[in-house]
């Protein structure tokens, strides 16, 4: 058990301390947290300490990692806060781990706060860096398809998973999404434009789409050959704007 906080930050999100606390505390799934009502600010911060060593102590670890979405939004005031939350839950004995997911941008702010003054939190929150790829290969399509196969539940508690559950006939009889990650594969790279085809790596977002299109018509009684075909890939990526979404990304590199 891994001792998760995971905080899907809105570029909206409160910058005053108080508020940041209280989003802490919301993502950390405080059951006492209002989410209409944020604490004081020394109440928030007293909070939000003993959540984290109550999550570590839970897990029966001495560590909390927070990931942090849309990072590239965070002020200097909010690193240093966290700087803070991090600094006291040391001293108790706990290590924090954050790792701070966000668009390209993100690479500048290690920069920026060497030069600004702020290299102490440049040392702590971004010691390393890493980027994310798209999808590369057939066998990485699999892994995501046998997601919706097997390694997934619905409904939440019922130990089913998503094909079973849509479709539980052609599950029954042995049908695997990840059968057909070579037509995937093959599907993705023929809506390519050519410019893109060099580098090729694809979007989960647009491979989710179809496969959500392919369960919604198993579902409706669709005949599994038919929709699992390549002509039916390629019909929903089409209707997904892949295409357009690769002349895009290789215009814009």
């Amino acid at each position: 058990m891994v001792p998760l906080v995971v905080w899907n930050r809105r570029p909206d999100s409160q910058t005053s301390e108080a508020g940041f606390w209280h989003q802490l505390l919301l993502a950390s799934n405080f059951e006492f947290a209002n989410p209409a009502k944020p604490p004081k600010r020394a109440e928030g911060i007293h909070l939000c300490r003993q959540r984290f060593i109550a999550i570590a102590n839970n897990a029966q670890r001495n560590y909390v990692v927070l990931t942090i979405d849309e990072a590239q939004d965070l002020t200097f005031r909010e690193w240093k806060w966290l700087l803070g939350l991090q600094n006291d839950l040391d001293y108790e004995g706990y290590l924090l781990s954050v790792f701070s997911v966000g668009s390209h941008q993100l690479n500048y702010r290690h920069e920026y706060m060497a030069i600004t003054g702020n290299a102490h939190l440049a040392a702590r929150f971004m010691a390393a860096h890493a980027r994310f790829h798209g999808l590369r290969s057939p066998e990485e399509i699999a892994y995501v398809l046998n997601g919706y196969d097997i390694d997934s539940e619905w409904p939440p508690g019922s130990g089913v998973s998503y094909l079973k559950y849509f479709a539980p006939v052609q599950f029954a009889a042995g049908h695997r999404l990840a059968d057909c990650a070579a037509l995937v594969w093959k599907a993705l790279v023929e809506l390519s434009p050519e410019s893109a085809r060099r580098h090729l790596e694809f979007p989960m977002q647009h491979i989710a789409r179809a496969t959500e299109a392919m369960l919604f018509q198993l579902a409706h009684g669709g005949d599994w050959v038919d929709v699992t075909s390549y002509e039916n890939w390629l019909q929903e990526f089409a209707k997904a704007n892949f295409p357009d979404h690769m002349r895009i990304i290789s215009t814009g590199s």
